[in-house]
Formats: structure tokens, sequence, C-alpha cells
């Protein structure tokens, strides 16, 4: 293999090298007939060259930057050396347009290879580099069609020999130029289709785009500037006349990609700094769902969390308060930015409109002027400099064990989505509380009881409390939970009005961790929701984040989906989890839908992104999908016998008439009567859609 690398780099040159010795070897006037043997030379040459375009890793996914770095270096070289030798190449390239033919002078056709050996090396790596830029985060139709684009890109430069040609050689030069015209506006279309492949951009946080932008200032004008004054002083035509339109063209091309990823840019940037905070958001979810999984020291604990509460939404204050389970009574436990005289005069009192509402409702306060909110002003008399403020009420069974606040001087500091991430990470806060105050106070029995009782209340609690509401979509689901906790997990996403995503998934695992890693998936998820991505987007991106926190012994299978009641369909990607049933309204018929897919955290993202594989089907009235877990389908009897994909089919066709929470009903008591007393060994939890 090794030598087989080093005969694709050796063939190109040598077919090169032989017209460039055709071409400097020539004795007499310029010749059609050296010209034709040269262009067959170099036609072979770029033919053999193409497999280096796609060879090159100047760039990837992980490291844009640096191929953007080598692009904008590569140009700016080339236009200098173009630039500082414009008037030498200009006289070249007017010999060979003069009126007497261009004439054989040893000195100037070693200048014209050498600058066609240049041109022709700086578009294959400037073309190599693009293509990898184009790849990032591809579709399945990227690689053909930047294919089809290097085809063509050939085929333009073929046809286009005609035009250098006497009406002696060729006989219909209309058909040619006619032909000429076809293949360039196919190699358009291939252009701009490719151009639209920026992709990349999305993934540049604040500080890269704005340096971007900075580059493409330059970069963009330059290499607009280059391609006019590449096909006006460019000599190389009179070496060959095909490798002058490739080259050119592949400029064309490159200038092109270079002003469209320009736009791009200057439409990203206004968000960059939001796309810099939702990942510090996610971040700071992360920080603290590993502290929840090892840390139990109570001191350690309460830092971390006003901590990172403070982190998640960029406030200046942050402080905790939780009830003493003995006792009943309201304390501060820790702080952050509090100054110790506000810790010491600190009073529950002050604040009682605030914690009565906060205890009856049991939903996040954010006020954005907080001397004008008659539940939150007192506050000013303990602390003075808060303008803005959220509450979040810490709840487990039904019970506020809690509340966390964040502050900032100035009013408007807040946005609804600070409060939803705050109460986000509250939920996963309140597991490691309790769980803390366990291994405090009790014994090692004791602690790992109540441990499961709390994490799976609290799992019970990241499921959604009610079905949302969707024109023409029958909604209903259901998680019973075995004995010990575990990692089901469903949850609904509104994305517009006629718009509604939908995710299931199972953890890999049961107990304690498994519910810490579903609720981590709980607040990624609703936080990547926002950004209204695409099935396949959503978990490539999801994938991504939880991979580099995930123990390389745990991962998650997931189907998400978006259900379009405007278009009455309903698009899925399906990461390595259980199928979905599909029951036809009009055919007594259930179908498997089964895409290819790999489960989350198995994979950093290259394997997994090409896994997956989205799909789209219709709903007409009467059809039914069914979404679950292995719980299901894994029940066993008595006899150790399995539930299985057949008894769960033949369930659902049963039902398939009624409405949802009918069908609900009929699957859990077919499920239990298969039990026959025996207990769940895994929860059992599935969601039902059906078209009205």
């Amino acid at each position: 293999m090794k030598y087989l690398s080093q005969l694709s780099l050796l063939l190109p040159l040598a077919f090169f090298l032989g017209a460039a010795i055709q071409y400097m070897g020539q004795s007499s006037d310029y010749t059609i007939a050296s010209m034709i043997i040269r262009d067959g030379f170099i036609l072979i040459s770029l033919i053999l060259s193409l497999p280096l375009i796609y060879k090159q890793k100047w760039t990837s996914d992980r490291n844009v930057l640096r191929g953007l770095r080598h692009l904008f270096f590569l140009v700016l070289i080339t236009s200098a050396i173009l630039f500082l030798s414009e008037n030498r190449l200009a006289s070249l390239r007017e010999q060979f347009f003069d009126s007497d033919f261009f004439r054989i002078n040893l000195g100037d056709n070693v200048l014209v290879v050498s600058w066609a050996f240049f041109a022709i090396v700086f578009i294959l790596i400037a073309l190599g580099t693009l293509r990898n830029l184009i790849y990032i985060k591809r579709k399945k139709s990227t690689a053909a069609i930047f294919t089809w684009l290097m085809i063509f890109l050939l085929l333009y430069s073929l046809t286009s020999l005609p035009e250098y040609y006497p009406d002696s050689v060729i006989h219909d030069a209309a058909l040619f130029k006619y032909i000429n015209y076809v293949v360039l506006f196919i190699l358009i279309n291939f252009s701009v289709i490719n151009s639209f492949r920026v992709g990349w951009i999305n993934y540049l946080n604040k500080k890269q785009k704005i340096a971007c932008f900075w580059g493409g200032l330059i970069l963009v004008p330059v290499q607009g500037l280059f391609v006019v004054q590449f096909r006006e002083i460019n000599p190389i035509v009179s070496f060959s006349p095909l490798l002058e339109r490739f080259i050119e063209m592949g400029m064309v091309f490159i200038t092109v990609y270079l002003s469209i990823s320009f736009l791009a840019l200057l439409a990203h940037l206004p968000t960059a700094k939001l796309y810099d905070r939702k990942m510090q958001q996610i971040q700071s979810l992360h920080d603290l769902s590993r502290a929840l999984s090892s840390e139990f020291n109570w001191t350690k604990l309460v830092r971390t969390i006003v901590k990172l509460a403070s982190e998640v939404t960029q406030a200046e204050y942050a402080w905790l308060e939780l009830y003493n389970h003995r006792d009943g009574a309201l304390s501060l436990i820790s702080s952050k930015q509090l100054l110790e005289f506000e810790r010491q005069n600190w009073q529950a009192e002050r604040i009682g409109p605030l914690i009565e509402w906060l205890k009856r409702t049991k939903e996040t306060m954010i006020c954005n002027q907080v001397n004008k909110n008659d539940l939150v002003k007192n506050i000013q008399t303990w602390k003075k400099d808060v303008g803005s403020l959220i509450a979040v009420p810490m709840i487990t069974s039904d019970r506020v064990v809690g509340f966390l606040y964040v502050g900032k001087r100035f009013e408007f500091g807040f946005e609804q989505d600070d409060a939803e991430m705050l109460r986000a990470f509250s939920d996963q806060a309140t597991i490691a509380v309790e769980n803390a105050r366990l291994v405090e106070e009790s014994i090692v029995k004791e602690r790992l009881e109540q441990e499961l009782k709390i994490a799976h209340e609290a799992q019970m609690k990241l499921l959604p409390k009610k079905m949302p509401v969707i024109e023409g979509i029958e909604l209903d689901a259901v998680c019973v939970t075995a004995n010990e906790v575990g990692g089901d997990y469903y949850d609904f996403f509104k994305l517009d009005d006629a718009k509604l995503g939908i995710v299931i998934g199972d953890v890999s695992g049961k107990g304690p961790s498994a519910a810490f890693y579903m609720a981590e998936v709980k607040g990624i998820m609703e936080a990547l929701a926002k950004e209204v991505l695409s099935p396949e987007q959503m978990l490539v991106a999801a994938n991504e984040i939880l991979y580099k926190n995930f123990d390389r012994k745990t991962f998650i299978s997931l189907i998400y989906g978006i259900i379009d009641a405007k278009n009455r369909s309903f698009t899925f990607c399906r990461a390595g989890h259980c199928p979905i049933f599909f029951v036809h309204g009009e055919k007594d018929i259930c179908q498997r839908l089964e895409p290819k897919g790999l489960g989350v955290g198995l994979d950093p993202g290259p394997i997994f992104a090409k896994s997956l594989q989205q799909e789209r089907i219709k709903l007409k009235r009467g059809d039914t999908l069914l979404l679950y877990t292995d719980g299901v389908t894994d029940a066993r009897n008595r006899d150790g016998d399995e539930f299985g994909e057949k008894g769960l089919e033949t369930a659902l066709l049963a039902v398939k008439d009624q409405v949802s929470i009918e069908i609900k009903k009929h699957i859990i008591h077919t499920i239990y009567s298969f039990f026959d007393g025996q207990n769940a060994y895994d929860d059992l939890t599935f969601v039902i859609i059906k078209a009205l």
C-alpha cells in the first residue's frame, strides 16, 4: 500500500513532466499538433491527480481553523507571486495571442512551465482543503455532489479546447460550443450547491467566528482580485489551454465558496455569543452531573451547587436555602458573592411572601425588576444591590426541600431561557442534596434504600406531567417503574404551533447512576430542542456532548422524532433503540420501522453520524405509532418466557381502532396478565401516537 501511495503521486508528475519536456524541446514554431499532444498529457495528469484532493488532511471537524489558516496563507502567497510577476507573465500571454503566433524561447518556456506547475499544485491543495470543509457534518449526497463537480470541471476544460484550434482542425465548432455551454451550466450548478455546504460555521465559537470574519475581510477581496488578474495575465494557455481552463474555473469555484462562506459567517455573528452561552450552560450541567455521582461531602457539594448555578445563568450572586428535615427550619446553607454581614443578617421572614408563593405553586420565579414586584421587593432590605432575580424551589416527592436563588445588580438581567436552565439544574441539585444528607445521617444500607427512592421519585418528576396538545394527533404515554430505579426516559418539546418533538430513550444499566444519566440527558435534550434541529442533527449534537461525559461502559439508546401536524408526517432517527411499531389505520398490519443507528455515547462522532438514518412517514387517519423501551418486550412470566415483539404486536393490533388511552390500558393489562403475579424486571415505558 505504501508503494501504491507513492505511485499515485509519481504518475501524474511523470505525465506533467512529459508535457513540459515536449513543450520546452520544440525547435520550431508553436504548432497545433504539439498543443494537442501536451493537452493529452495534461488531461491524464489531471485525472490521476484528482485522488490527491481526497487524501489531504489539512482540516477536520475537530480543527476547522487549521484548514482555514492554510487556505488563507496559500491564497495570499500565490496572489503575491502573481502580482509581483504580473508584467512578465502578461507579456508572455500577449505573445501567444500575437498575430505572428507564438515562437519558442527556452527561458520563457521554463517560466511558463514553472508557473503552470505552481498553479496546479495551488489549485489541488485549495480544492482539497475546501473538500474537507464541505464534508464536515456531511449528508449522504455530499460526496457524490463534490465528485460530480470535479468531473464536470474536467469536462468543461476539455470542451473548451476547440476555441483554441483553427476551423481546419475543428469541423463543427458550433456544436462543440453548445456542448461547452451545457457543461458550464451544469458545472455552475454543482459549484453553487457545494458552496452552500458551510455547516462548519455552526460549530465555531464567538472568538473563532470573529477571527474568521477578519480573515475573510482580507481573503475574499484578494481571491476575487486574484481570479480577475489571473484571467488577464495568465500565460499557461501557451503551455496547455486545457490546464488553463481547469485552473481558472477551479479558482472561480474557490472564490464562490469563500464568498458564500463569508456571507454565512456574517449571518451567524449576531448569534455567536448565544452559542457560546449555550455551550457554557450545558458544560455547567455536565459539571454538576459529575459532582452528583461522586460528591457526598456536604460542604463541598453545596459550594459546588451555588458556584455552578451562578455560572449556568452568568449571575453575580447565588445562594442556597434548605429546610432542616429535623425541625423544618429554613437556613442559608451556602452562597457566592454575599458579604459576611449579609449572610449574618439573612432572615427567611424578609422574603416570606416569595417563599409561600414558591411552595404553593412549585414554579420558577423570574423577576427583572425586583423593586417593582411585591413578592420580592422586600429582599432589597437585606440585599440592597439586587436588580433582577431568579428563584427556584427544590422539590422531591412533591415536597419542597429548599430554594436556589441567583441574582444580578442590574435590571432585566435574565431571560426565560435562564429560568428554564436553572430549573433543570435545580432538579439535579435536589437529588445531590438529598443523597448527601442520607450519607451523613444513615448507615450504608438505609442510605442506599432511601437513595433509590429519591432517585426514583426524581426520575418520575423529570417525565412530562401531562400530554401536549397538537392538532390532528392524539398522544399518550406511560412509564411504569420496576422496583429498582431505571434509566427510561420520554419527553415532548413544543417546536412551534404545528410541530412537536418526541424523544424516548433507555440508559444502559439500572440504579441511581442510570437516573443521574437520564437527568443529564433530559437537560441536554431540552437545551438542544430550542435550536429546532432535525432529528439527525439533534442526535449528532447530543452524542457529541454526552460522549465526553459518559464513562465508556455507559450509553443510551434513543429515538427522536418530529410530528408535523400541518404536513401530517413523522420524521425520526433511531440511535440503537427498539424499533417503532406502525399500524396502518386501513390495514390490519403492524409494520416495524427500524432505520440504522448507533447508541448514543458509544462513538465520539464520525461513525455515529455516518450510522444514522433519518426516515419520514406520512400519517393517515387511524394510523398508530408505538415507541417503547426494551422493558416491554423483555417482560418475563414465571416460566421465564418473554412477552416479546410478537406479544406486543398482537396486543396493539387488537385495539388499533381504539383511542390512545384505551390502547395504553389494553397493553398494560395484557403485559401484567402475562406476568401472572411476577414482579417486573425492568421499567415499562411506551409512547402512543395516533392520527385522528
